[in-house]
């Protein structure tokens, strides 16, 4: 039986190989122009296009972000959050109640008196 020979071309000329060869190198192209469809499809820009004046990192930089404000606002957020985490169920309701709910600190009140009033029974405290 006839078995058959693989080329592949290289600067233009055929250059004899194995079947592994020959099915690794198609393999890898195919995925190539698999993963440049997929680019197109997307809109996805190679980092090559920003390097056009020899500056790279200067070129993709975001000026209008401030990364560090950005830090420091998480930061600040982790340390509200552990704070949060130690308050007593009371003291997490309040907080709820002035910032999330936006009550007034008289309605708070008033709701924290009928609170008392109600577990005291008939003849509890009074305000």
């Amino acid at each position: 039986m006839d078995k058959k020979e693989y080329f592949l071309y290289v600067k233009g000329k055929a250059v004899k190989v194995n079947e592994e060869i020959y099915r690794a190198y198609w393999r890898i192209t195919e995925h190539e122009k698999y993963l440049q469809r997929k680019d197109w499809k997307y809109n996805v820009l190679p980092f090559s296009v920003f390097d056009y004046d020899g500056h790279f990192i200067d070129n993709i930089a975001d000026e209008s972000m401030d990364i560090e404000k950005i830090v420091e606002v998480k930061m600040q957020i982790e340390e509200l959050n552990k704070a949060l985490a130690t308050l007593t169920e009371e003291e997490r309701d309040i907080i709820t109640a002035i910032f999330f709910r936006e009550e007034s600190l008289r309605s708070i009140g008033e709701r924290k008196k009928q609170k008392l009033s109600g577990n005291r029974g008939k003849g509890g405290i009074r305000f």
